[in-house]
């Protein structure tokens, strides 16, 4: 936003949330979303200047929890954004916190200044009612160094085509390049890390459900190779539930993370200073 634009700065919002009472991110008429929460509160801390939705970094579905989503806001003075930091944290609902403020310069973009996204997807062997909203039960008797055998394919750059949502694919926006795909386990459980400069429409649940298949013999380990290779969905296991899933952090330019976004491309950001705060 530059030239005659009325906004002079950006407020970037760092965000955790329980996303098991949200229907996504995005905001959506008659339905609880993050997003639509968080606009609603900026509506009301700023009343008629504000712009649009203030577009996050990723757009998590229904169910899948944040605890480094990170939102930006156009702003048209200092005192707007010294507003946001004093008061946002407080009119926000209990299961959406806000963990940081930054002031950015006007091009800055949450999404399209974001250069990597790291998502987790948790696992547990119990049946333990204090993870039930963000920890998948599994079956300990599981192949578990199979499936942590079968993430190695998933490194590199990939056309993603059979790891997204059919009704979802964009033509030329498929491809990822991922650095990291671990899945490490421990006596109660386990946690998949996945690390990339996008991901697609439900990508990482489409990864999980293929290897729960591999822990439960149905695939060999090598699997994702052929599955990658086929470059359509129905090649590729079940799509996993949300509950387990959560963005983690982002990453942007000049080494500063917060979440993690679709796309490196976009404007670079401008000269920040941090606000720090706790909801």
């Amino acid at each position: 936003m530059t030239g005659d634009s009325p906004f002079r700065l950006t407020a970037r919002i760092r965000l955790a949330y329980d996303g098991t009472d949200f229907h996504g991110w995005q905001a959506q008429p008659g339905l609880r979303t993050v997003q639509g929460e968080i606009h609603q509160a900026l509506r009301g801390l700023i009343p008629g200047a504000i712009e649009g939705l203030p577009p996050g970094a990723g757009r998590t579905d229904a169910g899948v929890h944040a605890r480094g989503q990170v939102c930006s806001v156009a702003l048209r003075d200092e005192e707007h954004f010294e507003r946001i930091a004093r008061a946002l944290p407080r009119l926000l609902p209990p299961d959406i916190a806000v963990q940081e403020i930054l002031r950015e310069g006007p091009d800055f973009h949450a999404r399209y200044c974001a250069t990597a996204r790291h998502y987790a997807y948790r696992f547990t062997f119990e049946r333990d009612p204090f993870l039930r909203r963000n920890h998948l039960e599994i079956d300990p008797q599981l192949d578990l160094e199979a499936m942590a055998a079968a993430c190695a394919p998933l490194l590199g750059e990939h056309d993603a085509t059979s790891l997204c949502r059919r009704s979802s694919l964009e033509e030329g926006r498929t491809r990822c390049v991922i650095d990291r795909a671990e899945l490490v386990w421990t006596e109660k459980g386990g946690t998949l890390h996945l690390r990339a400069d996008r991901f697609l429409h439900s990508m990482v649940r489409i990864i999980v459900g293929t290897l729960l298949e591999v822990g439960r013999g149905r695939r060999d380990v090598d699997t994702l190779v052929n599955v990658l290779a086929a470059r359509d969905r129905g090649a590729a296991g079940d799509t996993a539930p949300a509950v387990g899933l959560s963005l983690e952090e982002v990453e942007y330019r000049g080494g500063r993370r917060f979440a993690r976004s679709d796309s490196g491309a976009g404007p670079r950001p401008g000269a920040s200073s941090k606000t720090e705060t706790k909801g």
